[in-house]
């Protein structure tokens, strides 16, 4: 029997492309952008910073729960439709937070609705088709995909930035930017992707169950990294301590990239940077996250993901101790935190489904991510509100940032504790 079939046909190969464009836009554009759009509209309306963030607060906050809804529809209507649904939501949300986002409750209404779109736009059915068509190569295929959202995010920031400011700092037209990039990745969702190798005759890896089984009866003996061998359901997985680890690690590691992203374009601005060099380094912190996903589209498949995660927890950590210290006297600092700091986090970003994937499979995949992201993107969307206040109050940004590092050091252990789970049969629980 054959353990190699040819893939020059294969699918999936062009639906990385599709879905490349499909992730990059939403949060390249809709997700990372409104932090530079925020100045523009504090400066127009005299908002505070504690007032803004609440915006985004409620963005974030829903981004994780709607995740259960996410699932939902995932499983009734398929990931494609889900895509198409969430960009539609974006189209209008943001249109209209051109017109009427100068109402404060209608600023905070729009925010939970660009949230909800986006959740449904982007990461859940984007990550449940790539688990449905790879397998053997998932954590390249991961990174390669989700690798868009950095280069997303460091090209939609600055081209929006630029545009207010030659429109004389007009915040609206950069939401007008929002939604019409969000009607080319409906576009592309509606042309290019496929929820599953069977709609077009193929089969996972471009390989035919026969052939599949062969693969990885002899990866198994190879393999360096934990592959489930059976479709864990969702309940077993939340009775795992692997699970609650996991969630541990990402929700404490992930407070400082909470910290920076939320507020580096006012700190930076607060640091004496003009507001251009303060998009760019916001900007060159996402950009620079393209290394750390693409380092697991190299290795995710080779060395264990729970240590890639550690280290992206501990370039972090590094990162924002530097955010705290930069200044334009000091310019190794500008350029150094965000490569950290965005390193750090591309690394982290594409452990998170490549663990789940291959701790517990496609089956329970989607239910386990409409169980941990609402709790790590809750805590992503308070620390935004929280920095803001706390500068309201204090004039600084020190006691959130030590607070966020302090936990960061709790999530680095947690993952390095986050061990494959054991499948606990039936006979073995007797």
């Amino acid at each position: 029997m054959a353990t190699e079939t040819k893939t020059e046909g294969f699918y999936g190969w062009w639906l990385l492309f599709f879905l490349w464009i499909v992730y990059t836009i939403p949060i390249g554009f809709a997700y990372y952008s409104p932090a530079v759009i925020y100045p523009f509209m504090i400066d127009d309306m005299g908002w505070s910073r504690g007032e803004i963030m609440v915006g985004a607060m409620t963005f974030i906050l829903l981004f994780g729960l709607s995740a259960p809804l996410n699932a939902w529809m995932i499983r009734r209507f398929g990931p494609r439709t889900t895509l198409v649904t969430g960009g539609i939501i974006v189209v209008i949300s943001s249109t209209l937070m051109g017109f009427l986002g100068h109402i404060y409750s209608t600023f905070i209404i729009l925010s939970l609705f660009i949230g909800l779109g986006v959740a449904l736009a982007s990461m859940i059915p984007c990550q449940m088709i790539i688990i449905s068509w790879f397998n053997k190569r998932r954590a390249m295929a991961m990174g390669l995909v989700l690798g868009g959202g950095g280069i997303g995010g460091f090209l939609a920031p600055q081209l929006i930035s630029n545009v207010i400011e030659n429109a004389n700092g007009d915040w609206r037209i950069g939401w007008y930017i929002i939604a019409l990039a969000s009607v080319a990745a409906i576009i592309t969702a509606l042309l290019g992707v496929r929820n599953h190798p069977s709609e077009v005759g193929q089969y996972t890896d471009g390989l035919v169950p026969c052939e599949e089984e062969a693969i990885l009866s002899v990866g198994r003996q190879k393999s360096r990294t934990h592959r489930t061998e059976v479709e864990w359901t969702v309940r077993e997985a939340v009775r795992t301590r692997s699970l609650w680890l996991l969630v541990i690690g990402v929700v404490f590691s992930g407070l400082v990239w909470g910290v920076i992203i939320t507020q580096a374009p006012l700190h930076l601005l607060d640091r004496g940077f003009d507001p251009a060099m303060a998009a760019f380094f916001y900007s060159l912190a996402l950009g620079l996250s393209i290394a750390g996903r693409f380092t697991i589209a190299a290795l995710g498949d080779i060395i264990e993901p729970r240590y890639l995660f550690a280290g992206g927890i501990l370039c972090m950590l590094v990162g924002g101790v530097l955010f705290w210290f930069v200044s334009p006297e000091a310019m190794w600092m500008a350029y150094l935190y965000p490569l950290l700091a965005g390193f750090g986090f591309g690394l982290t970003y594409i452990c998170i489904p490549t663990m789940i994937g291959n701790y517990w499979g496609a089956n329970a995949f989607a239910e386990i991510r409409a169980i941990d992201s609402p709790i790590e993107l809750t805590f992503s969307a308070i620390i935004a509100p929280i920095a803001g206040f706390l500068f309201d109050l204090q004039g600084s940004y020190l006691t959130i940032l030590l607070v966020s590092l302090i936990l960061g050091v709790i999530g680095l252990v947690a993952i390095l504790m986050c061990t494959p789970p054991r499948y606990k049969t039936a006979s073995a629980t007797k």
